[in-house]
């Protein structure tokens, strides 16, 4: 008898102990699978699958768009040969350095763009239905009371300023984004004229008092044009006869929407979804201790969760010091240009002769310039677009370095690296983002005049 129920004993030991070590093993793949004993709670998580939280490494620095300062030129002047150089435009180039296997599933690509007839917001209305709402002849258009610029308070804004203007400019859109909203763009000058210059406005969330800028800006240039007033000894319409500027003021709406009204500025639940979750996951990464909606104040990625000044398509591989799921800042998201975005602003360089692209930021009034290129030619291209830049805005120059596997390619680098155009990056305004509107005096003294410079540069 004892030998029978020592036997029992030792069986059902070992078929409790094999219990355990199968809930453990189940517990321990979970938590590698999600980061957390507890799954979240999310009405659709496109795009993360296969992301664990435990796997995250997070970068030592704050994302800038404009990288490192490894010196300046603030004491160069223009020259000749800057002004002169002939810069050909290089075809796209397709990332060549293969991702390294890391042995997890892959996330799953990003849903295809929602189209035009999905959105269903104030860009679809009849806009004349706001006339009421539009200031009086004596007044300006865009308000400069408060830095919280919506979308809304932009479409209309364009309408408003196309009615006071009739036949000076054009807009278009040129992209939907994941939450609905359309990412507009403006055309100034001549269509025809063979030197074209795109300028973009907010890629980062919290930096939107450049988007009030850009509209600001493209007001005087309106005012100007339609009142003959003179740039120099040019004026408006003879600077901009043989010259054309393509500004996209808002370049991430939904972004722009988190951080002025917070998440439930957000229509769709798949979006909301995963702004709610770049809080949860920046919270257990430690990146974050703020409450949502402080969180969300300083929001810098899109509707995804992805930075898109480190979705273009250089160095994209390369860089591994970022945050592989959706988050505030530093995802790269899970392909090159993988956003709407971002695809919106390169597919407007393509469309158009691009002599230059200007990336607007916040903050630390900067003008970066250089991005660590070889090409002479292009180098003084660039040169001499900073340093006149420099002379109008009063901001010092600073050669950005090349992008590494902890610094990575943003828009500038892009341009520079892959297509062999011209560009730089200004960094408007002093302080933390988002900025309040007292900035904002300082930063348009500083920039009022840079459209009519351009045209007096390529036109």
């Amino acid at each position: 008898m004892k030998k029978k129920h020592t036997g029992a004993i030792v069986f059902f030991t070992v078929l409790a102990g094999l219990i355990a070590v199968a809930i453990a093993y189940f517990s321990v793949m979970f938590y590698v699978k999600t980061g957390s004993f507890i799954p979240p709670v999310l009405s659709d998580m496109s795009g993360l699958t296969g992301f664990g939280i435990a796997d995250v490494k997070v970068s030592d620095e704050a994302d800038s768009s404009a990288a490192h300062i490894s010196g300046d030129i603030s004491d160069v002047k223009t020259s000749d040969e800057a002004e002169k150089a002939n810069i050909t435009k290089k075809p796209t180039k397709k990332p060549t350095q293969k991702p390294k296997k890391s042995g997890k599933k892959k996330p799953t690509t990003t849903p295809v763009p929602s189209k035009p007839e999905d959105v269903n917001d104030i860009s679809t209305h009849d806009m004349k239905q706001y006339l009421g709402e539009m200031p009086g002849e004596d007044s300006d258009i865009v308000s400069t009371a408060t830095s919280v610029y919506t979308y809304e308070q932009m479409v209309k804004d364009l309408y408003f300023l196309d009615q006071r203007y009739p036949g000076i400019f054009t807009y278009e859109t040129l992209g939907v984004t994941k939450d609905l909203r359309q990412i507009y763009a403006v055309t100034l000058g001549n269509p025809a004229a063979p030197n074209h210059v795109v300028i973009q406005y907010t890629v980062h969330s919290r930096e939107y008092i450049n988007c009030l800028l850009a509209m600001k800006q493209i007001e005087y240039y309106l005012k100007n044009y339609a009142a003959g007033e003179t740039y120099g000894d040019r004026s408006y319409p003879d600077l901009f006869a043989n010259f054309c500027l393509h500004v996209i003021p808002m370049a991430n709406p939904d972004g722009v929407s988190v951080s002025e009204l917070g998440i439930d500025s957000m229509r769709t639940a798949s979006a909301k979804g995963i702004i709610q979750y770049c809080w949860e996951s920046d919270t257990q990464l430690g990146r974050t201790a703020a409450p949502i909606e402080d969180y969300l104040k300083t929001f810098k990625a899109n509707a995804n969760g992805v930075d898109l000044n480190k979705n273009f398509p250089v160095g994209w591989d390369g860089y591994t010091d970022g945050v592989p799921v959706p988050s505030t800042d530093c995802h790269k998201g899970v392909a090159p240009a993988s956003e709407v975005e971002t695809q919106a602003i390169i597919n407007l360089v393509h469309a158009n002769p691009t002599v230059a692209v200007i990336s607007y930021h916040s903050a630390g009034d900067l003008i970066y310039w250089n991005y660590g290129v070889e090409d002479e030619n292009l180098l003084a291209a660039d040169r001499n677009l900073a340093i006149n830049l420099n002379n109008v805005t009063g901001y010092p120059t600073a050669v950005s370095e090349k992008y590494n596997w902890h610094l990575a390619g943003g828009c500038s680098d892009y341009f520079m690296w892959e297509e062999g155009i011209p560009s730089v990056t200004l960094e408007t305004g002093q302080g933390t983002c988002p900025l309040d509107i007292s900035a904002f005096s300082s930063m348009w003294n500083a920039n009022r005049d840079v459209y009519a410079l351009l045209a007096a540069m390529y036109g």
